[in-house]
């Protein structure tokens, strides 16, 4: 039986973490893109077809209209991101679990270890905002836009500091990939 060192073991943990550091970004990118392009096909005007609906579905007013295809546009991005906020989560704290020993004796390894702790932290923190900001989401999907109420401020608030998170994870996990990657085929 061939024994396995600890350099080899270390360097395959720190492969595995880096590939959730690449779903990582994949998932934030994705949800980025989808999330802006639910809103702009919720528009009539960047959308055609869009018009085309609420027009069959007879509803009357420009604001019910909008207010219509918002909620569903909001409500596809509350399912992506009930779903995504434990994926975050998830794939954060396996890779910080995979890596953070390995990562002790790996180049770069000084500066690999905190972004690892941060990119954790910033996932376990984020998560309890994703059901605040669905529910401060729905208690506003029919509340005119105009004029701006306190719970549209609210829910703006919350959604810069979540936007503010995911912004922060994609750049730690964007530093650290190539650290892993280096610790995983690094020899000897």
């Amino acid at each position: 039986m061939t024994e396995v060192s600890p350099t080899a073991r270390g360097g395959a943990r720190c492969a595995w973490a880096a590939i959730c550091l690449a779903l990582l970004l994949g998932a934030l990118s994705l949800s980025f893109w989808v999330a802006t392009r639910n809103f702009a096909i919720a528009d009539p005007e960047q959308t055609p077809a869009t018009a085309q609906v609420l027009a069959m579905a007879r509803i009357e007013g420009d604001q019910s209209e909008e207010m219509f295809s918002r909620y569903f546009a909001s409500e596809s991005n509350r399912a992506l991101f009930a779903f995504l906020g434990p994926f975050q989560v998830a794939l954060t704290l396996l890779a910080t679990l995979l890596a953070f020993g390995p990562a002790k004796v790996a180049p770069g390894g000084r500066l690999l270890r905190p972004l690892l702790a941060l990119l954790a932290a910033v996932a376990l923190l984020m998560a309890p905002l994703v059901p605040t900001m669905i529910e401060l989401g729905r208690s506003i999907d029919f509340v005119p836009r105009e004029p701006v109420t306190p719970e549209r401020v609210a829910f703006m608030r919350w959604h810069g500091l979540y936007m503010l998170g995911d912004v922060v994870l994609l750049l730690a996990a964007l530093a650290a990939l190539p650290l892993l990657l280096r610790r995983a085929t690094t020899r000897g």
